[in-house]
């Protein structure tokens, strides 16, 4: 029995209490048959620097979740677009290009410019393969699977070991290449800040952490913003593009204008 029951006697022969002591009430309550979920008090500092630093922590991460508030970090279709979407979203600013790059760099750059729609297409169906697998899992795991879980129940632990490290390096490196391709686009839109590229990129990457660290409906109010931005700036380009040459009838490469000719002196 959690807690303690003492009997206590009245001062009748028949008088008979039962006082019940539960110790723990500060820092529990029940929250089901036998089982006690634990208070903010419970993990609540008793020291003057840990006080403090729980304080700064609260500010900059926000207040700590329980397991059972976790039904309250539901995002709606909205923000969780803009949450969940942001990865494949994001990569079409700076896809294409690295792609080029790498054609480059492997000294086929008439390739990159031939093979660009092929490659655009290919990645395409990709995320169409992945969008379809998602909706299979969602399907099939309702209350929720990620490709850890799915990926164990499925095909044994060494399967999801694997999806589980595959996301990780996915993870860094989009991180990795998404920031540095967009402190790339502002240093070249603003060159006064070039000199600032790696502490812009730190300070994005510091931004990004502390975001997701304060919870998916902190995080979701935060990159809804920039996400329906880039996307409805990308459909503007879009819409911009298709009626300059549909409508207008102006080519999609401007022509180039023929260099003058350099006068050469005249001999005498």
């Amino acid at each position: 029995m959690i807690g303690g029951r003492r009997p206590i006697q009245g001062r009748k022969p028949g008088d008979r209490r039962l006082r019940v002591e539960r110790p723990h009430a500060p820092y529990f309550r029940y929250s089901g048959p036998g089982q006690l979920t634990a208070k903010e008090a419970a993990h609540a500092p008793t020291t003057r620097t840990g006080r403090l630093f729980a304080r700064v922590k609260a500010v900059v991460l926000g207040r700590p979740l329980s397991s059972e508030s976790e039904h309250e970090e539901r995002l709606s279709k909205v923000k969780a677009l803009a949450i969940f979407s942001s990865d494949a979203i994001s990569s079409s600013a700076y896809a294409t290009e690295e792609i080029i790059r790498a054609f480059i760099l492997a000294g086929a750059a008439m390739l990159a410019f031939q093979y660009a729609v092929e490659v655009a297409i290919a990645i395409a169906i990709l995320l169409g393969v992945v969008a379809f697998s998602y909706r299979q899992v969602c399907i099939a795991y309702p209350t929720g699977g990620g490709s850890y879980s799915v990926s164990k129940a499925n095909f044994g632990r060494l399967a999801s070991l694997v999806a589980a490290s595959a996301l990780l390096i996915d993870y860094n490196l989009t991180v990795a290449v998404s920031t540095s391709s967009a402190v790339e686009q502002i240093t070249s839109a603003l060159p006064a800040f070039a000199p600032y590229a790696v502490a812009i990129g730190v300070g994005a990457i510091g931004l990004i952490t502390i975001g997701n660290l304060r919870g998916i409906r902190e995080a979701g109010n935060i990159f809804a913003v920039p996400t329906y931005l880039f996307l409805g700036s990308a459909l503007l380009m879009i819409a911009v593009g298709v009626y300059r040459i549909v409508i207008l009838g102006r080519p999609a490469r401007p022509r180039r204008r023929p260099r003058p000719r350099r006068r050469t002196p005249c001999s005498p």
